[in-house]
């Protein structure tokens, strides 16, 4: 048992390439309640968290999981852990934590724990629990073990008021050394869509916060204020999985953001990006986001192909993302934008007519094309899908299936390591030209955009885009040709 007067100490384990909003909301959630906490990243290393370890002596230590292809690694790390002494209670939380405890329970035998769906709460009263010395194993929203059976507890219903909780501890990240100044912000969380491909629905669906939850604007100026003021941030990465999801009300709820962040002057050194769908792009609605200093978006596309749009239940047409790039181009926007060229029902002919809207949507090179295949998640409908037409296999914990046309397996086959470090790697093609089409449309006060960069950059992207859909169109046409049914 901690001393009343001690606080719980707790140590934060996950991934962080933009700031872990997950995370840094479960320690200000902690801290708010007067405990301690301190963050790890895996890509620091095994070393890294055995140090901080044993130098910060954490009374638990709290592992986010975000796919699922890294329990096996996650396993590792918890028993290294152990190995190394560490007697503390060890919990996990995220998406696949929450939709299968009772895997992860088995293959981590050094969890005493899992922190299903939304974790703030259910957190910060483990620790009461652990600091007060007394039992923890009837908390709502865990899942733990007892003997060789899995007990899950009932979930804890989410917080309907985001507002109530504090803002994500950043106290550690230091904004003003960076070169360009950048935080991620989260304005409501959840979903109205139904994507058969994303578990954001199911996720928010368990802990009872179906559809999407929205901050109050002026609040979230408040946020965007001191991360200006105070931190100096330059650049907004807003982490909603949808930003517009919700029509009008979303609309207007996005253009008050945009009227706060105006009237406090903000506009004028500060810029965003967003992620929406493509049916939600118009120049009403983001015109005076632009004002507001919006800069780039992020579209889900998805497919261009009819089919594999039902199948992947986007309620849209190609059309709509065509019609979202040319507004995006005739308002000055970068945009990005996520592509499936295949999903389990892909045909040849599927695949032919998403390499052709790629040549269309572009071609230009005004967005860089990249691609990949739809991943079966846990939690989503395509999973259930595929599990009810019996092809989901798992693989070392990697979900997994066969195209009903095997010369689509072949054709992945090539695929995935042919363009691996294009489409995938950090420092790859793809990569390297979003981030330089991004900084040629980035305007700032104390750095204006270079007028003749900006032809130069879709130049290059336009040339990568050609040779990526050249070749993946010349290897579809020989395997066509060649593969045996």
């Amino acid at each position: 048992m901690i001393s009343h007067r001690e606080p719980c100490r707790v140590l934060l384990v996950g991934f962080e390439d933009q700031d872990n909003l997950g995370l840094r909301y479960l320690s200000s959630r902690l801290k708010q309640g007067g405990h301690q906490t301190r963050f790890v990243t895996i890509s620091s290393g095994e070393d890294a968290l055995l140090d901080n370890a044993a130098d910060f002596l954490p009374h638990i230590v709290g592992f986010s999981l975000i796919f699922q292809y890294l329990v096996p690694q996650y396993a590792e790390l918890i028993a290294e852990l152990r190995r190394a002494g560490a007697d503390c209670h060890i919990t996990i939380g995220g998406h696949y934590a929450s939709f299968e405890p009772e895997i992860v329970l088995t293959e981590m035998p050094g969890l005493d724990s899992v922190v299903r769906f939304e974790g703030e709460d259910t957190l910060f009263e483990l620790a009461e629990r652990i600091r007060n010395g007394d039992d923890w194993r009837d908390l709502d929203g865990i899942a733990w073990r007892s003997g060789k059976r899995t007990v899950l507890n009932p979930l804890r219903p989410g917080r309907q008021d985001l507002d109530e909780l504090p803002w994500p501890d950043r106290d550690n990240i230091p904004y003003k050394s960076q070169s360009l100044p950048t935080a991620s912000v989260l304005g409501g969380r959840g979903c109205p869509w139904n994507c058969s491909f994303c578990s954001i629905v199911t996720f928010y669906e368990a802990n009872g916060t179906k559809g999407r939850r929205r901050r109050d604007p002026f609040k979230i100026a408040d946020e965007l204020e001191h991360l200006y003021r105070d931190c100096g941030v330059r650049v907004i990465l807003w982490q909603d999985d949808d930003f517009l999801a919700g029509g009008r009300a979303a609309e207007s709820w996005a253009h008050a953001i945009s009227d706060e962040v105006i009237a406090r002057g903000l506009h004028r050194d500060m810029r965003w990006k967003i992620s929406c769908r493509s049916d939600e792009v118009t120049h009403d609605t983001l015109q005076p986001l632009i004002e507001a200093g919006l800069t780039h978006v992020y579209m889900g596309v998805e497919s261009g192909d009819p089919n594999n749009l039902l199948n992947l239940n986007k309620h849209l047409g190609p059309e709509v993302h065509l019609k979202a790039g040319d507004v995006l181009r005739d308002l000055g926007l970068s945009f990005d934008f996520g592509f499936m060229l295949l999903e389990p029902w892909s045909t040849i002919a599927t695949v032919r007519n998403n390499i052709a809207f790629l040549r269309e949507f572009a071609g230009d090179g005004a967005s860089v094309v990249n691609f990949c295949r739809t991943l079966p998640y846990a939690g989503t409908p395509i999973a259930k899908r595929l599990l009810e037409e019996g092809r989901l296999t798992l693989r070392d914990f990697d979900a997994d299936y066969s195209f009903l046309d095997p010369r689509l397996d072949v054709f992945y086959d090539w695929a995935l390591p042919a363009f691996a470090q294009r489409n995938n790697g950090l420092n790859g093609t793809a990569s390297l030209l979003r981030r330089v089409l991004f900084e040629a449309s980035l305007s700032l006060p104390n750095r204006p955009a270079d007028p003749e960069f900006a032809p130069s950059a879709k130049l290059l992207a336009s040339l990568s885009n050609q040779v990526l859909l050249d070749t993946t169109e010349a290897a579809l046409d020989h395997i066509e040709a060649t593969a045996d049914l």
